[in-house]
């Protein structure tokens, strides 16, 4: 069986957060980490400058024809 959980809940609200079964494959117990929507929402108000630079495109680089 295949548990999803969302590793962040801990972080932002003191407790694990179960998302349900994932897959079952006979007796084995195994979880998947992931974020839930509530925890995601949170991450990106804590990052969101971070998350603004990595988006914007980068700045044109003059070539070495162009600065002569």
């Amino acid at each position: 069986m295949l548990i999803g959980r969302c590793a962040w809940h801990v972080l932002y609200y003191g407790h694990p957060r179960w998302e349900g079964v994932a897959s079952w494959q006979g007796f084995n117990l195994r979880f998947t980490d992931g974020i839930c929507p509530r925890c995601l929402e949170r991450f990106r108000e804590e990052h969101q400058a971070a998350l603004a630079r990595r988006a914007a495109p980068p700045e044109p680089s003059l070539t070495p024809e162009e600065a002569a």
